[in-house]
């Protein structure tokens, strides 16, 4: 575990880059953002959702003077199930539930969390087709890709 924590430091700053540059990328397509696809409802990222009580917390200046990110995680909601599956189909990333790797994965988290409570879930917003992901150390450029071809799948069946 020491072995695994002396590049740390470096490994979430690619991945709270790598995050931002996705989300960013969502969120202008995004419903909530002010985008006009029909695919993507609304970014649940520390930048969008409540950045004041995030920035409260986060770590503004490090030793070597760069603030801290808002981290790998982020969760994306839908128009539909039907995107929400031909996106997180069509996503090359690995599947599971799992956070915190120096990879890039993605889960159906209400489905796998809820899936016998899914009306109860839905009582406090948690939509059954949300997805969420944990983003890795992946080149940002094949990152971007890689969630531009998902977003294709999806407005491709949202336009079905």
């Amino acid at each position: 575990m020491e072995r695994n924590s002396r590049d740390f430091k470096q490994r979430i700053r690619v991945i709270d880059s790598n995050t931002e540059a996705v989300c960013d990328l969502l969120q202008k397509r995004s419903l909530a953002g002010g985008g006009s696809s029909q695919v993507i409802k609304q970014v649940f990222y520390p930048k969008y959702i409540t950045p004041e009580n995030y920035d409260h917390c986060r770590i503004k200046e490090t030793v070597d003077g760069k603030a801290g990110g808002y981290g790998g995680l982020f969760s994306l909601t839908f128009i539909s199930i039907a995107a929400s599956i031909a996106f997180f189909d069509a996503l090359p990333c690995y599947k599971g539930p799992s956070l915190g790797t120096n990879f890039t994965l993605a889960c159906p988290y209400t489905i796998l969390a809820h899936f016998t409570e899914l009306e109860w879930a839905a009582e406090f917003g948690v939509e059954e087709g949300l997805v969420r992901i944990s983003v890795g150390m992946e080149e940002t450029d094949v990152l971007l890709r890689s969630f531009e071809l998902a977003f294709a799948a999806a407005e491709a069946i949202a336009s079905s």
